[in-house]
């Protein structure tokens, strides 16, 4: 059981608008990133630079970053 509490993707209207495009795709935020909930404008802000700097931010393309983004994960040990 985790001790953070997590909230709900609509507790508030502010993490109901920050949270909305993960839904529309049916998937839950991320959890490296849903540990920001309980402050909806620094999961805003984070979420904000997260696709302004990857994923298509950059010359690479989606496929070559991706492959980054897993390799790393991968040396890294990441369990996400």
């Amino acid at each position: 059981m985790p001790w953070i509490h997590l909230p709900d993707d609509e507790e508030t209207p502010a993490l109901e608008r920050v949270t909305r495009p993960y839904r529309k795709q049916g998937r839950p935020v991320p959890a490296v990133i849903a540990i920001m909930k309980p402050n909806p404008k620094a999961l805003r802000g984070v979420l904000a630079m997260n696709n302004g700097v990857t994923f298509g931010g950059s010359v690479l393309g989606r496929r070559r970053e991706e492959l980054i983004a897993s390799v790393t994960s991968a040396l890294n040990d990441c369990f996400y």
